[in-house]
């Protein structure tokens, strides 16, 4: 005959509530693990991307109507009043901590930027640069991720309202046509580019 008495020692341990508060610490220090695995991981193709970007802007102040370009752009819901005084790098660095994003969705994020600017010609500056970079990664992790936050939580990462964070968005997708598919060919051609420019960039500081 099967014994149905209960286990009393069983019961005087831990109580179910103790036991799903304990798996959901373990839950939360595995994926703070991973993040920062992550961001290990990341800090190299982050530096990749910030020098490429700088790059551009700087190209970008030699035009001769840059000026002009700043003004026109500035009512453009990507344009701050003044340049932040957060870095691309830094910046990148602190998304990266707080979301724990892929090395895909950062390359991913870079070949959304350029396909705005193509279908745009949008001018890249200082004074845009952070929230056409934050647009882009927040769609690439809507892309390219299993899960995300919602959009609230992304909005106190990147620092802005989060009205201002839905309207960047929306205007992302707008001007650039909703052209956000990226095949496999110019996924690689672009990972091939950061590689490629981060030995030129380590082999020009030697």
């Amino acid at each position: 005959m099967a014994d149905d008495s209960f286990d009393s020692e069983a019961l005087s341990g831990e109580s179910i509530e103790d036991t799903r508060q304990t798996d959901e610490e373990k839950c939360k220090n595995k994926k703070e693990e991973e993040e920062n695995d992550n961001l290990k991981k990341n800090l190299v193709l982050i530096k990749s991307i910030s020098n490429a970007l700088t790059t551009i802007l700087e190209e970008n102040k030699k035009l001769d109507n840059y000026k002009e370009i700043i003004k026109k752009q500035s009512k453009m819901v990507f344009s701050a009043n003044s340049i932040p005084g957060i870095s691309i790098n830094d910046y990148l660095i602190r998304i990266q901590t707080y979301s724990g994003i892929e090395k895909s969705t950062l390359i991913l994020s870079l070949i959304l930027i350029d396909h705005l600017c193509r279908k745009s010609e949008l001018i890249l500056s200082y004074y845009n640069i952070h929230r056409v970079l934050f647009g882009s990664i927040l769609i690439s992790i809507k892309f390219n991720e299993d899960s995300y936050y919602d959009n609230k939580f992304y909005s106190e990462i990147a620092g802005v309202k989060l009205k201002e964070l839905q309207n960047i968005e929306e205007c992302f997708f707008e001007m650039s046509d909703f052209d956000v598919y990226v095949d496999q060919q110019e996924f690689e051609q672009y990972r091939q580019y950061l590689e490629d420019y981060n030995e030129i960039s380590q082999d020009q500081k030697k």
